[in-house]
């Protein structure tokens, strides 16, 4: 995975959305359950996987400032625009009285997944860049 620009967004976007479908039909599959909401969670499957890659895009803006305050910050801010938006959504109809629990939990797993694919191969371009630059000076 590269670095998230303007030029992959989308991309990055349509692959985190592919990922997070399929480990939504995988679980639903190896439950035996059928989700009546089916259409409705697959676009807010789609909205988490936009809003995650906005947030982890702006990494590249933060390199200045510590890598776990970062991302901390970056999930901190995820989880209140998801918070934000159910607090939002509840101004207009009912929800579930597990609503904030269920939807944290539905943020955490592709928040921390993503995160940590993303950063894992953000690091290794950096050292292959390192070793590229020491072997240039030497």
């Amino acid at each position: 995975m590269k670095l998230i620009n303007k030029k992959n967004f989308v991309s990055i976007v349509c692959i985190f959305f592919t990922l997070i479908t399929c480990g939504k039909l995988l679980s639903e599959k190896l439950c035996h359950f059928t989700d009546k909401y089916y259409t409705d969670n697959i676009f807010t499957i789609l909205a988490f996987s936009v809003l995650i890659t906005a947030v982890l895009s702006v990494h590249y803006y933060l390199q200045r400032f510590p890598f776990l305050l970062v991302f901390l910050g970056q999930y901190v801010t995820t989880v209140g625009i998801v918070f934000l938006a159910i607090w939002i959504h509840g101004q207009f109809s009912e929800h579930a009285p597990t609503a904030y629990w269920d939807m944290f939990y539905s943020i955490t797993i592709p928040f921390f997944c993503g995160a940590i694919i993303y950063y894992i191969c953000f690091f290794y371009q950096i050292k292959k860049a390192n070793k590229i630059i020491q072997n240039l000076d030497e």
